[in-house]
């Protein structure tokens, strides 16, 4: 049977996002060039997490993962986020069987009546048993605690995928102070109780090996696979030894085992790292800025629920994105 007890490793769960810059305006006036400085543009991505919950994930494990983004510089901004998440064999974890992004809009939850959003928030397994995974059958096994409800401040925008902050966040107007910060907009991670660790078959061996004590199961040379039959079943016990005994020499049963074995290309989420990335960007809070480098408006975000009241201003300025993805 298949063993629920399994230990996948959650790797990759830790995540951190730097954006971050300056920019000047160059005006003219009476042929005198001013130079007008603007303070600093910079953004930190947080992340309470302490890397030793994933270590031993197992089915129904719940891991605290708190994630919000602070304001570390001295301009207002709004925030968005995008979620990506993948497993991989580790014994191949360059190539990833399973990713779905967030932001590509195309990746549409398969799960029947679903009321999620996406493959990343809807956990759904095409056949929990039959030992196939990936984006193609299969939905996110991996229940994540967002804070989306109508009375938290993060919303989701299903034009791009990103999960926008649904209020400017401002800057410290005191060194005194602490940062300002968004809310949460994850809370934990929860490994489905249900998760597909692969199909099994029981294989039966046999032992022609005379001796008192039976052979040792890692003692490889002494077992040996029972034939099968025309429908790929394995012949009954009384077959085996008449067909050992017609050798010649003659071969008799001495000891029998059964084990159950993964069936080979049908391992489903077994032996694997989850990884999860999370990606903040945020862009001063005007106008030209969100419509240029985001393709939103004001209005966009305001029928969703954002309260934004970005200023006019024709200067434009956004730090590089930059996501990072630590993996144990």
């Amino acid at each position: 049977m298949k063993s629920k007890t399994k230990i996948i490793a959650l790797a990759g769960i830790l995540g951190v996002a730097l954006i971050g810059g300056t920019f000047a305006y160059f005006t003219q006036t009476d042929g005198v060039t001013n130079r007008f400085h603007t303070g600093t543009y910079n953004t930190e991505l947080v992340e309470r997490f302490k890397p030793k919950d994933g270590e031993n994930w197992e089915p129904g494990a719940k891991v605290n993962k708190e994630v919000l983004v602070q304001n570390t510089g001295d301009l207002p901004v709004v925030v968005r986020v995008k979620f990506t998440e993948e497993w991989a064999h580790k014994s191949d974890p360059e190539n990833p069987y399973y990713k779905v992004d967030t932001a590509d809009t195309a990746v549409k939850p398969a799960a029947p009546g679903t009321t999620a959003r996406n493959k990343f928030e809807s956990i759904y397994q095409t056949d929990a048993n039959d030992g196939i995974a990936g984006t193609d059958v299969d939905d996110s096994i991996v229940t994540k605690e967002l804070n989306l409800s109508e009375a938290d401040k993060w919303v989701y925008n299903p034009a791009d995928g990103y999960y926008y902050y649904k209020e400017i966040l401002p800057a410290r107007t005191d060194d005194s102070q602490p940062y300002p910060e968004t809310e949460k907009i994850l809370e934990s991670v929860t490994l489905d109780d249900n998760v597909d660790l692969g199909a099994y078959r029981v294989m039966k061996y046999y032992s022609t090996v005379e001796s008192e004590t039976k052979p040792g199961v890692k003692d490889k040379d002494a077992w040996t696979l029972f034939d099968y039959d025309e429908n790929g079943e394995f012949i009954s016990t009384r077959e085996m030894s008449r067909r050992l005994e017609e050798r010649n020499p003659p071969e008799f049963i001495y000891f029998m085992k059964s084990e159950d074995e993964l069936i080979e290309g049908r391992t489903g989420y077994s032996d694997s790292d989850y990884t999860l990335t999370i990606t903040a960007q945020t862009v001063q809070a005007t106008d030209g800025a969100v419509k240029e480098l985001w393709k939103v408006t004001e209005e966009d975000m305001k029928a969703l629920g954002c309260s934004w009241m970005l200023r006019k201003e024709g200067e434009l300025y956004s730090g590089d994105e930059v996501a990072m993805t630590a993996a144990e």
